[in-house]
């Protein structure tokens, strides 16, 4: 270990020798870890494999140096503790401009961002120094643009002229890739002076301004700016829901059928106007279109480098029949045989709760109650944590190539997960157990389960049971998420002994201070965004699906979401690593997943409303289903058909006005055409006001121009003469 070390030592002394930089101005920090495959006791019987374990390190950790040397980066190590490596990366300015300027042209050349010219590179030569150019060029970049050119460059593939870094061991020796296992974290220290600013500034504030998400956007990139921008119009626009479930509540709050589609409008509209700021969004940061850039990831495996037989350039290749044989033999058979065990594990902890609350009178009726509710809370985490796992397994297998086609499969999953473990007890409870609720009594008693059949199974049975995942799911929620990772940061921080007391912080140097502070990141998880964005997905199929039941939802989650954006930025700041800066022009397959959920909203809460409006507690449940079950299939086709009209008309209705962004970039695009056509001499404004567009030349070409024209017209004239003449 030793010897590595010193060796590294050696080649970052001759690195930051050159062009030295300060410690806390490390723009990612790699943790390479050498033992992780070695076992933590000697073992004599062991030496040789142990041997051969350590020359892998030792070639995995000259890799991974060498190719940052061979990109120009600059690097400092640091020993971490337990046989750990630190690597402190910083990127000179030279390397930087270069990497923005490869960035602009990608974009220029997909129409994506403002750029309507090509953008102009300072100097033409590929060494760190930078010039004055290179320097203005770079001078405007943002904290998270700048991670994310360089963080681009640390793990974009040997071929796409990056140096190659993975965290993935299965990638390592295919296509370039090093680093693989022994890459524990490759990660950006906090700036804790900025989060401290932004968790008070927030604090203080009612609303957010659109300021105040352009600076996430500047600290977290665009993909975290676009969650909190979605979740703060989210949060503003279940205002008018929250004061139509209040008049509901109140004046009638029996499936009212006007509230039901009123909910069902609302969320026609939420969407479309959210798409449309979407795109304001990305006029303002520059990320128009962005998704149509396919991005290789670092972590796709190609069959080979092909070459492509219009532009010769290499580009990888992996047989599309493979990737969907995967999909077909392991990927749908895996994600159908899980989707059972959660449909058999939720369905039979609702069938055991709504057992022991409203049908069992047998002895301990008190504790029974609540065993379905603790193997609720013992299970459903740890098959979160399992599929989550798995999820990401299956990914993998299937070798997605871009980022966009791996996180609409990957969203997919985790849609399938959640959506059942949140929803499918509400769809038991409304469309099973309470229709049939007098018939399952009457068996239970028959079979001796039970010995009353004064049991009430009715419409407020759904409505306890959405109260409950409205308002005490998402304060669980919110605790899981927020409050437990921090105390896991915190117990480690202390095992480490990185919990230093107020003097003995004041005693500390900046780079101590750094150092310490990066340990302590190293603790941290790192930050999801695609759970945040589920738990709105889920909050919002509550109100779209089943708000009918209880009128108050909207207003619980206005509530929640209020606390939630801040909550959120609190995660980030104190309880995550810093997210790694990713562009976005959307909230992704996230859009697709809300108008799903939003067509599906129009049929429950039309079924709904139709089978429990004037729910009758003294007829027999079944007899009331059967009678009102032709009216509910009708009810539920003429909504349908409601739901696509009012989505057509809505679509089209938004459309026609034009945005800000959509008018700027029009009269920019004007100004480049008209800018092209001066120089061949057209002036298309001279046609304003009534006038016609006109040739413009030099001085001596018009005056020689107006002679051949008057020519001309004087010989046009003579011959109009002559034939009326005659």
């Amino acid at each position: 270990m030793s010897t590595l070390h010193n060796r590294s030592t050696v080649v970052a002394s001759k690195q930051t020798d050159a062009i030295p930089f300060p410690l806390p101005a490390t723009d990612w920090i790699i943790v390479f870890n050498p033992r992780v495959a070695l076992p933590k006791k000697k073992n004599p019987a062991l030496a040789s494999s142990e041997q051969t374990e350590k020359t892998r390190a030792r070639k995995a950790w000259d890799d991974v140096v060498t190719r940052l040397l061979k990109v120009g980066l600059k690097f400092q190590i640091r020993e971490w503790g337990s046989g750990r490596l630190a690597i402190f990366v910083w990127c000179p300015d030279g390397i930087l401009a270069r990497e923005v300027y490869r960035s602009r042209v990608l974009d220029w050349l997909n129409d994506s961002g403002n750029e309507l010219e090509p953008p102009e590179f300072g100097s033409p030569n590929n060494g760190t120094e930078a010039s004055a150019a290179d320097k203005a060029s770079i001078a405007g970049l943002s904290s998270a643009e700048r991670l994310r050119v360089v963080h681009e460059l640390l793990t974009t593939p040997t071929y796409e002229g990056g140096a190659g870094l993975t965290m993935e061991e299965r990638v390592v020796g295919r296509s370039g890739a090093v680093g693989g296992k022994y890459i524990e974290a490759i990660y950006a220290p906090h700036d804790r002076e900025f989060e401290k600013q932004w968790i008070k500034s927030w604090s203080k504030k009612w609303l957010l301004k659109a300021d105040d998400i352009t600076k996430i956007r500047d600290y977290c990139g665009e993909k975290v700016a676009y969650y909190f921008a979605f979740l703060q119009f989210y949060f503003l626009s279940l205002a008018p829901p929250s004061v139509a479930g209040l008049l509901a509540y109140y004046l009638d709050d029996d499936f009212n059928p006007y509230y039901g589609f009123f909910m069902m409008v609302w969320g026609i509209v939420m969407i479309a106007v959210w798409n449309r700021k979407a795109s304001q969004w990305a006029s303002a940061w520059g990320t128009r279109n962005y998704s149509k850039i396919e991005k290789i990831r670092p972590e796709f495996r190609p069959e080979t480098l092909a070459s492509d037989p219009i532009t010769g350039e290499r580009i990888p290749y992996y047989a599309y029949w493979k990737r969907w044989a995967k999909i077909a033999s392991i990927t749908l058979p895996v994600t159908a045989a899980m989707s059972a065990v959660f449909f058999a594990v939720v369905w039979t902890i609702t069938t055991a709760e709504v057992f022991t609350k409203q049908y069992y009178d047998g002895p301990f009726e008190n504790i029974v109650t609540f065993v379905p509710t603790i193997f609720y809370a013992a299970s459903i985490p740890a098959l979160n944590s399992f599929y989550v796992t798995l999820s990401h397994r299956l990914n993998d297998i299937e070798n997605r190539a871009t980022d966009t086609s791996f996180e609409s499969s990957y969203t997919q999953k985790l849609f399938i997960f959640n959506s059942l473990v949140a929803w499918l007890s509400l769809f038991a409870v409304s469309w099973f157990f309470i229709p049939l609720s007098d018939l399952i009594g009457t068996r239970l008693h028959s079979a001796g389960y039970i010995t009353k059949l004064d049991f009430d199974v009715g419409p407020s049975s759904l409505r306890q049971r959405l109260s409950y995942f409205v308002v005490t799911g998402q304060v669980i929620n919110a605790l899981t998420e927020l409050v437990l990772p921090m105390v896991m940061t915190k117990a480690g921080t202390v095992m480490k002994g990185l919990n230093l007391s107020k003097k003995d912080k004041a005693k500390e140097t900046e780079e101590e201070r750094f150092l310490r502070h990066a340990k302590v990141d190293f603790q941290k998880p790192e930050y999801d965004v695609y759970a945040d964005y589920a738990e709105m997905v889920i909050q919002f199929g509550y109100l779209s699906l089943f708000s009918v039941a209880w009128p108050l939802a909207p207003l619980a989650s206005f509530v929640n979401n209020f606390i939630e954006l801040r909550s959120d930025a609190f995660k980030i700041a104190k309880a995550t690593r810093r997210p790694v800066p990713q562009r976005a022009d959307n909230i992704g397959p996230w859009l697709r997943i809300l108008i799903l959920v939003s067509w599906l909203g129009s049929i429950t809460t039309s079924s709904i409303t139709l089978l429990y409006r004037k729910w009758d507690p003294n007829t027999p449940a079944t007899a009331q289903s059967q009678s009102r079950f032709p009216y509910i299939v009708l009810g539920v086709i003429i909504v349908e058909h409601l739901y696509f009209l009012i989505s057509f008309i809505t679509s089209q209705a938004i459309s026609s006005v034009p945005h800000q962004g959509a008018e700027r970039r029009k009269r920019a695009e004007f100004e480049v055409k008209r800018k092209y056509l001066l120089k061949g001499g057209i002036d298309v404004l001279a046609g304003t006001h009534g006038g016609e567009v006109e040739w413009r030349g030099g001085d001596e070409d018009m005056a020689g121009a107006n002679r051949e024209k008057s020519v001309l017209y004087g010989l046009a004239l003579k011959e109009i003469h002559g034939v009326l003449q005659d």
